[in-house]
């Protein structure tokens, strides 16, 4: 019996009780498990029903300098003017083109649009790179 209680304090010598108390810990994850949980909700509901947003819906590479663009932007209120920014890119992921989609205010919430991007160099691939309204 006097091998375990030895065994007993060694262990606590090597591995002293904690100076915080337990319910500290307890308190700080509870507190940043509200914070985070409530930053979550805010974050999913603010986000999930942007003012406009835009997807492209295919595109060709028609030359050295220029590519074709079929982009859809969808407002859920139209009459708010918006802009949104496509981009084309190189095989090196610069950005070798841009072109800015000015949205006036309308009647049609989901618009098709086509568009011929210039570039300075051949690309590759084309991107949305942002929608805002004005």
């Amino acid at each position: 019996m006097t091998a375990s209680v030895t065994d007993a304090e060694r262990i606590a010598r090597r591995y002293p009780a904690s100076r915080t108390p337990r319910w500290v810990w307890v308190v700080l994850a509870v507190f940043l498990a509200v914070v985070g949980g409530t930053w979550m909700v805010w974050s999913g509901l603010y986000n999930a029903n942007p003012p406009i947003s835009a997807k492209i819906v295919s595109w060709q590479v028609t030359g050295d300098q220029t590519m074709d663009v079929r982009v859809t932007t969808q407002r859920p209120d139209p009459s708010v003017p918006a802009v949104c920014t496509v981009a084309a890119q190189a095989v090196s992921y610069e950005t070798v083109g841009q072109y800015d989609i000015e949205l006036a205010p309308g009647t049609e919430e989901l618009e098709h649009h086509d568009l011929e991007i210039r570039t300075f160099k051949r690309a590759t691939s084309v991107k949305v790179l942002a929608c805002h309204t004005r």
